[in-house]
């Protein structure tokens, strides 16, 4: 697989697992984001997203620990995406028309954001339903 532009959507599933060292996958994780900042890559991520990995940590893990997640995020280079009322009503429609089971509001809002940023690649441990043409983010062997 070979990533023609340097953007990568990061899901809370990924975000999660490299906060959570018990996790199954945090070494792939870890590994995720040493490539992404080997490789100057442009990370995006949503509110939406942050607050689902925030709640997730808050309640598996620790209070201290999610707040650790909001101030580091805070510092990063993430690219912290704010959905306005088009997006919204853009991820509702795409949502409601959709006819499988398996895309949830989330998803949908996530590939409405990245799709209107050029951003192709998602990085997630979840399945991702394909809509705009966006793909899992596998790092190049």
């Amino acid at each position: 697989m070979s990533v023609k532009n340097k953007k990568v959507y990061l899901a809370p599933s990924v975000l999660f697992a490299f906060l959570d060292r018990s996790h199954a996958k945090n070494s792939q994780a870890s590994a995720f984001f040493r490539y992404f900042a080997q490789e100057n890559y442009q990370l995006f991520t949503d509110i939406v997203s942050v607050y689902e990995a925030y709640r997730q940590i808050y309640n598996d893990m620790s209070p201290s620990i999610a707040k650790e997640l909001m101030r580091t995020i805070s510092m990063s280079n993430i690219t912290m995406l704010y959905p306005d009322e088009r997006d919204m009503n853009a991820a509702l429609k795409l949502y409601v028309n959709d006819r499988s089971s398996d895309l949830t509001y989330q998803t949908a809002l996530m590939a409405v954001l990245a799709d209107k940023r050029g951003v192709s690649h998602i990085c997630t441990f979840d399945y991702l339903h394909a809509v705009y043409g966006l793909s899992v983010f596998y790092i190049p062997i």
